[in-house]
């Protein structure tokens, strides 16, 4: 069993597979060049995915929890506060999910961010560089174009970027059920 915020992170992703298949079709080294951005769009939508799932998920969690409440006041300002927090959270490094679900769920759910290789530790380094990556597609502005420069966002970049954060949210959405959410 999935969460809504899952299927929302999935629909995101069918967008990137689509900008990754875009680039990949370009057919010469002058068209690639020209078409980078596609590469640092799919960068930039992956972690808007990621974005939204920890958002919209955050926000299920928490009404699951609210739902057993009979303090319609102490729920609407959990609710406040949820939104409140959830509308600064803007970039979701791993030690703003990690307050977030302190705050409201009364657990660090980045100790459960373990798969294959990865160690918490590690996925919350790898997330945060993922993220630092995410704002220098956004704010950094390519200065030549020439093909031999390397791109700042390399094409297996992408195919790792998108394994992580599609293991990175099967986790936190399985990690729910473990922990009764």
């Amino acid at each position: 069993m999935t969460s809504r915020a899952y299927a929302i992170f999935e629909t995101g992703m069918q967008d990137v597979a689509k900008l990754i298949q875009l680039f990949d079709n370009l057919e010469s080294p002058e068209q690639r060049q020209q078409y980078e951005v596609l590469k640092r769009a799919a960068l930039v939508m992956t972690t808007t995915a990621w974005e939204t799932y920890i958002e919209t998920f955050a926000v299920e969690q928490v009404e699951a929890k609210l739902a057993n409440s009979e303090d319609e006041f102490t729920n609407a300002y959990i609710r406040r506060r949820l939104e409140h927090e959830i509308n600064r959270l803007h970039n979701p490094a791993s030690e703003k999910v990690k307050k977030l679900f302190v705050e409201f769920l009364g657990v660090d759910i980045t100790e459960y961010w373990r798969w294959n290789n990865y160690t918490p530790k590690d996925a919350r380094e790898r997330l945060d560089k993922w993220l630092k990556m995410r704002g220098d597609a956004v704010h950094q502005v390519c200065q030549s174009f020439d093909p031999k420069n390397a791109h700042l966002i390399k094409r297996d970049d992408l195919d790792k970027a998108v394994r992580f954060f599609t293991e990175l949210v099967k986790v936190v959405d399985k990690s729910a059920f473990q922990l009764s959410l």
